[in-house]
């Protein structure tokens, strides 16, 4: 087949086939990759969102510990001070306490020194008999009466030592305790931002496609072809060369 109307279809055809595979081609694979930038922006994006929350936190965690550690100085100087009061307090019942002790061993003295004047004057009277011995016998009930006095009030200094000293003690661990309550549990910081999964690359087409694309268009070009030259011929519009009595007849166009 040499008729060339019929041979330029098919080669029209089979180029404009090649052409158009070619152009779907490459739209594929500009697609392909439009779509990989998308991703790798969108990853890129999602890391720089991840690494500016960390960032966010380990600041905010250190400003955290910062403001920890200020209120643990600040809660040792107050138990501190809370306990030089507590000393200072304690240390005036001691005190108060020993005034009370003394006052009270004076008072014995005192008391001691008249039972005992008392008896000179009544040993000085030259006085015998029963009358004087209950009279000697009532300055020692007096003497004794009054030092159980002395012991009373000696006992019941120390019980109001006592708890005047609990409640030095009270107040020094209500104080600690408030001063305690300022500090604050410890900081924790925070987990990790999860990183993003990375993109899976897209793939475009592959050049087989392409190649096959290109070799079912040259197919269908050659189709195209002869489809229009038995078209031709079939209608009458064109008649092929042919050798009749040995004679060669050129092919020819009939209008």
């Amino acid at each position: 087949m040499c008729e060339p109307v019929s041979i330029t279809l098919g080669v029209l055809s089979a180029a404009g086939g090649m052409m158009q595979a070619q152009a779907q081609h490459n739209q594929q694979k500009a697609a392909a990759a439009r779509q990989n930038a998308i991703n790798q922006q969108n990853y890129q994006n999602q890391l720089r969102i991840a690494g500016r929350q960390d960032e966010i936190n380990k600041k905010k965690y250190e400003s955290e510990l910062a403001a920890q550690a200020e209120a643990v100085t600040e809660y040792n100087k107050q138990t501190q001070l809370n306990q030089l009061e507590a000393n200072r307090a304690a240390s005036v019942v001691q005190k108060q306490k020993q005034e009370r002790e003394a006052e009270l061993a004076f008072e014995t003295q005192t008391n001691m020194a008249k039972a005992i004047a008392a008896q000179g004057a009544m040993l000085s009277t030259g006085n015998v008999g029963q009358s004087f011995l209950l009279q000697t016998m009532q300055a020692e009930r007096d003497l004794g009466f009054k030092q159980a006095q002395v012991q009373e009030s000696l006992y019941n200094s120390n019980i109001v030592a006592a708890m005047e000293t609990q409640g030095v003690h009270l107040k020094q661990f209500g104080a600690d305790s408030a001063a305690f309550g300022r500090v604050g549990s410890a900081p924790v910081a925070e987990r990790p931002s999860f990183l993003p999964y990375k993109p899976i690359k897209v793939q475009g087409p592959s050049k087989g496609a392409l190649m096959g694309a290109m070799i079912g268009a040259a197919a269908g070009g050659a189709a195209t072809g002869f489809s229009a030259y038995g078209g031709m011929v079939d209608s009458g519009f064109y008649t092929p060369s042919k050798t009749v009595d040995g004679k060669k007849i050129a092919s020819s166009y009939n209008f």
